[in-house]
């Protein structure tokens, strides 16, 4: 005989339903749903009619995206929200399109990082960093990781830089699509930023910039940054979504460089996602910390350990001050 369960198993039926909801999201936009609900409201037959999809999926895609607060429903119809309308529209300056073509066309395997965890290689094997050290990928390969990130990183940009404490001249290491820098000249017409990154990558900086209209503020240093010079004399060293990419050896290395770049007084600005002190949470910050198992060689930090890397380098003034989504900028001053 066996007795009921004492608990309920709704936690996992939590994780195991939100597996969908990703796929809903990068579906509807290649069914172009979005785009069809720019209009106005639009009932599930006759957004099934004009996709051409079945009534019963629409009416589950749809159902899963109003659950997740991208539409809304009333009389029967659906239609978009704010969040929706603002990054879920093809062409609109905030459009995630980039980054959803790319779970689109780069599932993660799940598989493959069992096995590399296994053998004690899923750092080397890393399908970002891990891959890209020994050998750069085809310049269309970094290119559409570029636009990618672009997507996800453009409108936290623009949130944040002015409370980063940027001044007039500053590097962006790392930069790719420069969307940090692009807003921070968008907000302050007396700054002026050089984005250090790849070539191939470089020349998708310039288009952006072209594109906002700041292509005379923002330059680029096309470099590796770990085996080229980095340009001297800065105000400011800006590193965004870089440090979780790395073990703490590769941050270390990379917050000595910065130092040596920065005038005296000038400050480097990590911005990260961050975990509390007693890596207890929040669940954001660790799932982050999860996609970089699957991308990278590095983690999600808490600020007390980013701090900790900053003051190794010999930075003076460490400071933490949050920001928005869950983000923080760690700076410390240059002696």
């Amino acid at each position: 005989m066996i007795a009921a369960p004492a608990v309920g198993d709704e936690p996992i039926w939590r994780v195991f339903l939100s597996a969908f909801h990703a796929p809903a999201l990068v579906i509807a936009d290649e069914l172009g749903l979005f785009a069809a609900l720019a209009g106005g409201p639009r009932s599930a037959s006759a957004l099934a009619d004009e996709l051409g999809v079945e009534l019963r999926a629409t009416e589950t895609i749809a159902g899963v995206l109003a659950g997740l607060e991208l539409l809304i429903t009333a009389d029967g119809a659906f239609e978009l929200t704010d969040c929706a309308r603002t990054y879920l529209l093809p062409g609109a300056p905030y459009y995630w399109g980039g980054f959803l073509r790319r779970m689109r066309e780069n599932p993660l395997d799940y598989a493959k990082l069992a096995g590399a965890l296994k053998r004690g290689k899923a750092a080397a094997e890393a399908r970002v960093t891990g891959a890209w050290e020994s050998k750069l990928p085809p310049p269309e390969i970094l290119v559409a990781f570029t636009h990618a990130m672009h997507a996800h990183s453009f409108a936290l940009a623009m949130r944040v830089t002015p409370r980063l404490d940027l001044r007039e001249k500053m590097l962006d290491v790392g930069g790719g699509s420069g969307s940090y820098s692009i807003a921070a000249t968008i907000h302050d017409a007396t700054l002026r930023a050089t984005v250090l990154d790849l070539p191939a990558v470089c020349a998708v900086t310039q288009e952006y910039a072209a594109r906002f209209g700041v292509g005379d503020r923002v330059s680029t240093a096309p470099a590796n940054m770990f085996s080229d010079p980095w340009p001297l004399g800065h105000d400011r060293v800006l590193m965004s979504d870089i440090f979780h990419d790395w073990d703490d050896e590769r941050c270390a290395w990379l917050a000595a460089r910065a130092r040596t770049s920065l005038v005296r007084g000038g400050r480097v600005i990590l911005h990260e996602m961050i975990l509390d002190d007693a890596k207890d949470g929040p669940l954001a910050a660790h799932a982050y910390s999860m996609a970089m198992i699957f991308h990278t060689q590095g983690r999600q930090r808490s600020a007390r350990e980013l701090a900790a890397l900053l003051e190794r380098a010999g930075f003076t003034d460490v400071a933490v001050a949050p920001t928005a989504g869950g983000y923080a900028a760690i700076s410390g001053a240059a002696p």
